[in-house]
């Protein structure tokens, strides 16, 4: 028979080399692409993945590309890098065209929240080793969604509601009473995933808050076709 050969996240991938993305809500409405990665350059700090696939009757043709360029050349002093952060697929079905605006905004969250966070730990030397991969992944996506409903609260209340209405929906004043009151769900949401997430013991209920935030998600941008 024939072995297959993991790839190792901990270093680059190189030209050839793929992974698989898991996403979505499993266990109940489990999602994957297979990433491709089709270039790989250090010198000009280009990093590219595509799937032709994608995720089958959602999106195809995804691409992820990453510019990375290193901000204090010459400067011996101090190090910093800028993470520019581009992707492109093609609409199969509705659920990607309302997705759009929420990957805006989480891949935005990633780059400029948690990638950040994952650097200054590993400068620091702060390790994740006494946690189980899937205890780490409950964390990190408790984190994301919890900034992420903070954002949503105050883009609604004080913010011109850019989000809302980048899915088609009107501003949350303009919402009617129950619009209102389940956007403030939404928003709380993010914070109740991320004190789940903290909660420890089997993960079940970092389990539970993951898959609560993503339904009244999921189901807030149904109802948006009712608006």
């Amino acid at each position: 028979g024939t072995t297959q050969q993991l790839t190792d996240l901990t270093v680059p991938l190189k030209v050839g080399q793929s992974v698989d993305e898991i996403f979505g809500l499993p266990p109940l409405f489990p999602l994957s692409v297979t990433w491709k990665c089709v270039q790989s350059d250090v010198k000009s700090g280009r990093l590219e993945f595509y799937s032709e696939n994608g995720v089958p009757g959602i999106a195809s043709n995804c691409r992820m590309i990453f510019d990375i360029q290193d901000i204090n050349a010459g400067d011996t002093t101090s190090s910093g890098s800028k993470v520019e952060f581009r992707m492109e697929f093609r609409p199969r079905s509705i659920i990607a065209k309302l997705a759009a605006p929420i990957l805006s905004i989480d891949n935005a969250l990633a780059l400029k929240l948690l990638l950040p966070m994952a650097m200054k730990n590993k400068a620091h030397g702060v390790s994740t080793e006494s946690l189980a991969p899937i205890d780490e992944f409950r964390q990190l996506m408790g984190t994301l969604y919890g900034v992420a409903g903070i954002a949503h609260l105050i883009d609604c209340t004080v913010g011109p509601s850019q989000l809302l209405l980048a899915a088609g929906a009107p501003t949350f004043g303009q919402l009617p009473p129950s619009g209102q009151l389940y956007a403030l769900l939404w928003c709380a949401a993010g914070p109740i995933s991320y004190a789940a997430s903290r909660m420890g013991g089997t993960g079940r209920a970092a389990d539970l808050g993951l898959i609560f935030y993503g339904l009244v998600e999921v189901f807030g941008a149904w109802l948006i076709r009712f608006v």
